[in-house]
């Protein structure tokens, strides 16, 4: 039946050779407007649709150069002379400052507790909007003066291929084995926040295109014969619905609250858009060319994360058990490896209606060797019980349950794009269960310290560690004390604790702490740590700093926007420090 929804005979693109036009109904002028770039119906895919593929292809390109750059600095450094030379030029360092200012900096509005991205990726996406609202209203005009001259007004064409062709980008930048990402060097979950706004750009470029049709239609009086009898009106419909559903539902407050839901009813809302805007196109010139593509690149990824599961293994069994301060700890011996700071996608088969959703647990142990050769390796991972799967986990473990589940383990991703050890200092902030990223990150250099050989700069190490109370140190205090205890004589290494539960925040001109013990090289506070304050410090010396932090939204705010006023200082020349590098993890995408 769904062939009956289409034109026959049915074509992988239409013709391109105009028909249908009334000419003597128009004027000579208007014969040549519709027959010029930007105007012309059935060149309109090349006009807009490929602008619009090459936009994304140039933005991909320009930040591949800069990934390019920086994965140089880090395989160059110590080893290759010229561009040790380059890289420690006050003209690169201070341009890489200016860049990096905005990687850092973020904005706070308060009323709506609201946390923005990044400055970088808030100007990529206000370069996304300037961009596409000029595509769509730099010609002229909106609508045709005379109907002989199409029926399809101006606005609307170019808006619908616009849209069509951020479908496929749209799509890739919510992958997790994620061909942007690889290119760009940005693991899968930085680049939501484009899945996001792209989304909500097709979303307003697709209204763009429906409305002046409906506007057009009512006037003409022809609305119901139409929608009676041409099979595109009622099938645009059919993709807007699902459409609108999709970008208000990924609201922040709404899809963090039933996240459960929201993760199913969100791939069954996109097939059935997908599915009916497919229809609607009814391949009219090129536009089933960016389905094809968007099936490709998805189905390859998706093909490649089924792949990969089934090569990790599918006899893994993990064991959980409840921590204080809420927490649950999951034990998974393997024989896979990972880089300190990856995350598994893990699928809990025995719990139920859980085993149809994987969920993202970054590991906070080290993997023996992680140079791919096999051997015998635990993998703990420590979530924070909120609702869904944790919730389940922490019923079972208090009622004496099942406290065991068969896993499949999809993964590794992310972690941190270079390497700490190069900087000679550095500083690692956890808020609560950011532990579970910085630890490992500790462990590793550390370790990679006592290797003889190794390249790295790095002889000093500071960790600040805030938790609600003091319980919660109970996850990682000893084995922070071990690795302390192990560190090589020539690394300066010092933790800090916090503990807030009760406290106030601290303002930025005097203490957070209002009991301090000291035991060796560990520190205990009561009080939140003055987060700007200690990065001030800790970049107000000569040499070069590496930054890692892992927390809630708040936590992560203050240290970037600290982070961004020291680089600001580096891109001004009126800094100790010559290079910070910063690398943020999120509790949640």
């Amino acid at each position: 039946m769904g062939l009956l929804w289409l034109r026959h005979p049915v074509l992988w693109h239409s013709s391109r050779v105009p028909s249908g036009y009334n000419y003597t109904a128009m004027t000579p002028e208007q014969i040549k407007l519709i027959r010029t770039p930007f105007h012309d119906w059935y060149t309109a895919d090349y006009d807009y649709g490929r602008t619009t593929v090459y936009f994304f292809c140039a933005g991909i390109f320009l930040f591949g150069i800069v990934n390019l750059l920086f994965r140089l600095r880090h395989a160059t450094a110590g080893v290759v002379k010229c561009a040790s030379v380059f890289y420690q030029s006050v003209v690169y360092r201070r341009f890489a400052a200016a860049f990096k200012t905005l990687e850092a900096k973020q904005i706070y509005v308060s009323m709506v507790d609201y946390h923005s991205p990044p400055l970088s990726a808030v100007t990529i996406v206000l370069s996304m909007i300037v961009f596409f609202a000029a595509l769509t209203f730099a010609a002229h005009p909106y609508q045709w003066p005379n109907m002989a001259m199409g029926h399809s007004p101006p606005i609307a064409t170019r808006c619908g291929w616009i849209s069509i062709a951020i479908m496929p980008f749209l799509i890739v930048f919510a992958t997790k084995i994620n061909p942007i990402g690889m290119v760009v060097g940005v693991s899968h979950e930085k680049l939501q926040v484009y899945h996001r706004w792209a989304a909500w750009i097709m979303y307003i470029t697709a209204l763009i295109h429906t409305f002046p049709f409906i506007v057009q239609e009512i006037k003409l009086g022809k609305m119901s014969t139409d929608w009676a009898t041409q099979p595109w009106y009622w099938t645009g419909v059919a993709a807007l619905v699902p459409q609108t559903w999709l970008v208000f539902m990924s609201v922040g407050p709404i899809r963090n609250r039933y996240y459960e839901i929201f993760k199913k009813l969100h791939f069954v809302a996109s097939g059935v858009f997908v599915s009916a805007l497919f229809v609607h196109c009814n391949f009219s010139l090129t536009s089933w060319d960016y389905f094809w593509a968007t099936a490709a690149l998805y189905g390859v990824s998706w093909l490649a994360r089924q792949g990969r599961t089934i090569y990790n293994g599918v006899r893994h069994e993990a064991s959980f058990e409840a921590l204080p301060e809420d927490m649950i700890k999951i034990t998974v011996p393997t024989t896979l490896t990972w880089r300190p700071g990856q995350h598994y996608f893990v699928r809990f088969l025995d719990l139920g209606i859980h085993a149809t959703t994987a969920h993202p647990f970054t590991v906070a142990t080290l993997a023996d060797d992680v140079d791919g050769k096999k051997g015998e390796n635990v993998m703990e991972t420590y979530a924070r019980v909120r609702g869904g799967i944790t919730a389940r986990m922490a019923a079972l473990c208090a009622a004496n349950g099942l406290r065991s589940s068969r896993v499949l383990l999809d993964g590794p991703y992310g972690g941190v794009e270079g390497s700490l050890r190069l900087y000679d200092r550095i500083l690692l902030l956890a808020g609560g269960s950011g532990a579970t990223f910085v630890v490992p990150l500790f462990l590793d250099i550390l370790g990679g310290s006592k290797k003889a050989g190794t390249v790295g700069a790095c002889r000093t190490i500071h960790i600040v560690w805030a938790v609600r109370t003091s319980g919660a140190l109970s996850w990682f205090e000893d084995v922070l004390q071990a690795a302390i205890e192990a560190a090589p004589e020539d690394v300066s290494v010092t933790v800090s604790y916090y503990v807030t539960a009760g406290t106030p925040l601290a303002s930025d001109d005097k203490s957070s702490a209002d009991e301090k013990s000291a035991t060796g090289q560990i520190t205990k506070e009561d009080g939140r740590p003055v987060l700007a304050n200690i990065v001030k410090e800790f970049c107000d010396a000569e040499g070069t700093v590496g930054i890692s932090t892992c927390g809630p939204s708040s936590f992560n705010l203050d240290v970037g926007n600290a982070v961004a006023e020291r680089q600001l200082a580096i891109a001004r020349g009126k800094a100790l420090c010559s290079e910070i590098y910063l690398h943020q993890e999120n509790y949640s995408w």
